[in-house]
């Protein structure tokens, strides 16, 4: 899966599913651990919308 940056791509690997399914933990190939959030858009976006996730 890819997470998508404001200014770029990086590979990621979903650890865990909270909240029945409307929350992704992500851990990118650097190792940083990141929370998404699953939007009426149905985009998981972190809490700042700095990035998304590209299933």
């Amino acid at each position: 899966m890819t997470i998508v940056w404001l200014g770029g791509t990086e590979q990621g690997v979903i650890e865990r599913l909270e909240d029945g399914g409307r929350a992704a933990v992500v851990v990118t190939e650097a190792g940083e651990v990141l929370r998404f959030v699953l939007m009426a858009s149905a985009d998981y976006l972190t809490v700042d919308r700095s990035a998304r996730l590209r299933l």
